[in-house]
């Protein structure tokens, strides 16, 4: 074995001992510091129209209240038909707290994203029915289930029409 071939491998075995004790501790660390998400999303008006209220704190219970916020809907069933343009919600005042409103282009489940940067780097994303609201001026976009997302699901009480 030649000299440089020799020193390739040592090399290559430090690096990779380096990187198999340094990594671990690293994914630890990065996971362990990812916010915990609160979503909270009305529906009203014609489109509809979609408000968010979103909590963001630490995993140590504290409010990230430094963060930038930026929000975004997709419908899974059909993402590139229907994927709406991401929106900044901005600081309610309460530590940790930030309110946007998306327009959207028809009932039914969406995706929404949130997109965290400032302090801590994370996307979190929560699928929601966005339900026609009976003539009342506001109601709750609910956790969607595997089933919202079905043909029989989407012809259900809950989602009269297709309206754009």
């Amino acid at each position: 074995m030649t000299p440089n071939l020799r020193a390739t491998r040592l090399i290559l075995s430090c690096v990779c001992a380096v990187l198999t004790l340094a990594l671990p501790g690293q994914v630890a660390a990065q996971s362990g510091s990812r916010p915990k998400v609160t979503l909270q999303c009305v529906s009203f008006g014609i489109g509809p129209m979609l408000e968010c209220l979103i909590d963001l704190q630490r995993r140590d219970g504290t409010a990230l209240e430094t963060a930038q916020v930026t929000l975004g809907a997709l419908m899974p069933s059909m993402p590139m038909a229907h994927t709406i343009r991401p929106t900044k919600a901005e600081s309610t005042g309460k530590p940790g707290q930030f309110i946007g409103r998306l327009e959207l282009e028809m009932l039914g489940v969406w995706s929404v994203s949130v997109d965290i940067s400032g302090p801590v780097r994370d996307k979190w994303s929560q699928n929601l029915l966005v339900h026609d609201c009976d003539d009342k001026a506001r109601c709750a976009a609910t956790p969607a289930t595997r089933a919202d997302d079905t043909p029989m699901g989407r012809h259900r009480g809950a989602q009269p029409g297709h309206r754009h």
